[in-house]
């Protein structure tokens, strides 16, 4: 996760091992919350270009974007087109892509897909946008926020929306279990395996 940009452009190897694709791992980049947008579209483009120039190393699959105000994504891919193909837009508790859904269509954006967010924030509308389910590449999951953070997969309020999610995304989908507590993380990959197991579907 590359939460600050100036923090993150100065990452050394203690921060990003050389030794990281040897995990037999695939990546994929939460890009920083702080670009600098108020500067206008080449200096995020600018800034996302340096932080690609320190993780090309990992080869990601592409970048989590939280979303921006109407008008800037377009901005932006005007500056760095080959962006577009990279872009994936996270619903917030800010934000639940509605408002610039037209945008991310006209721009051939994906979707990372907070299903944590969307269950505390009320945002289950965002699954009826002309074409939602087309877009997501990536789905976030967990028990939805709490005081102490990410709530465990046990906390989600209805798991049979993870599963009719889970049927509506494309096989290639990634999913990250975004649970912060090692301890709290296994019980839910448990769980997650058990319903999985229950829904007649695979998983590895």
């Amino acid at each position: 996760m590359l939460l600050e940009t100036r923090g993150c452009l100065d990452y050394d190897e203690l921060d990003l091992p050389l030794n990281l694709p040897e995990l037999g791992l695939t990546y994929h980049a939460h890009l920083p919350l702080d670009l600098p947008w108020k500067d206008g579209p080449a200096a995020v483009g600018d800034a996302i270009f340096a932080l690609e120039q320190k993780i090309a190393f990992l080869k990601p699959r592409g970048y989590v974007l939280h979303p921006p105000e109407p008008g800037n994504l377009s901005a932006l891919l005007r500056h760095r087109p080959a962006l577009s193909s990279m872009l994936w837009l996270e619903n917030t508790r800010e934000g639940d892509l509605s408002g610039i859904w037209d945008e991310i269509r006209a721009c051939g954006l994906g979707v990372c897909l907070d299903v944590g967010h969307m269950v505390s924030y009320g945002q289950d509308s965002l699954m009826s946008l002309p074409g939602f389910f087309e877009r997501v590449r990536i789905l976030h999951i967990y028990g939805g926020e709490s005081r102490s953070g990410h709530a465990g997969l046990g906390q989600l309020p209805d798991p049979g929306l993870l599963r009719d999610i889970l049927l509506r995304v494309a096989e290639d989908t990634t999913l990250v279990v975004e649970i912060f507590s090692l301890e709290e993380l296994g019980r839910s990959l448990n769980l997650l395996q058990s319903w999985l197991l229950q829904w007649g579907m695979h998983h590895d």
